[in-house]
């Protein structure tokens, strides 16, 4: 039998008109909806940090279908601001609609704020003190009569104006509680300041000497 691809083509696009009607139909009308993305930060110029309290979330204005929209999840839409180009001190960065990622058939309107004010600062590092952490008391009749850390100072980075304030590293907590003789424990050690960090994360040795 011959195949005549054009018989009837009359009720093949008319065939074809109620298929993607019924398509848009299925799919849902198109939206609008505010919703609230993550920012990321990448690019640092070395030797800077971020300092100070940097905006780690925006508003972004969306259109698509209403499935779609309706369905999307924290990480379906992300911001990744690049500060390749950035200098110490304040930088005020613009944020654009075609910076943002989204999934395929969702339309970026608006980002609010429309700007963000990113800090960078240069790094330093210091050389700070171990202070043990000891809590309770030994046994009655003895007493703790040293205690020991290993290594007594760790280095810590950050950025050069909080280094300049005498800086807190302690210990994990050591307990003591009824304890008749000496003790030593390897423990965690942490900074105090948040916006400052140990270049290597480690443990430090404690002894307590507890005698009568």
């Amino acid at each position: 039998m011959t195949w005549h691809p054009f018989r009837h083509g009359g009720l093949k696009l008319t065939a074809l008109g109620l298929g993607t009607l019924l398509w848009l139909t299925v799919s849902g009308s198109q939206i609008d909806r505010r919703l609230p993305m993550p920012l990321s930060y990448s690019n640092i110029p070395p030797p800077l940090e971020m300092t100070g309290d940097q905006v780690d979330s925006v508003s972004v204005h969306v259109r698509g279908d209403d499935n779609l929209i309706s369905g999307l999840v924290s990480g379906d839409l992300r911001l990744i601001v690049d500060l390749r180009d950035a200098h110490p001190g304040t930088n005020l960065i613009p944020l654009q609609t075609n910076q943002v990622v989204v999934p395929l058939g969702v339309e970026v309107l608006q980002v609010d704020p429309g700007a963000v004010t990113v800090t960078l600062e240069k790094t330093g590092h210091v050389e700070a003190p171990v202070q043990p952490t000891v809590e309770g008391q030994p046994a009655r009749g003895f007493t703790a009569r040293q205690v020991i850390v290993d290594p007594k100072t760790v280095t810590v980075w950050g950025p050069e104006s909080r280094l300049k304030y005498p800086v807190s590293v302690v210990t994990e907590r050591v307990s003591i509680e009824g304890r008749t003789s000496s003790l030593t424990e390897e423990v965690s050690v942490g900074v105090v300041d948040a916006q400052l960090r140990l270049r290597n994360p480690g443990t430090v040795r404690v002894t307590v000497h507890i005698e009568p």
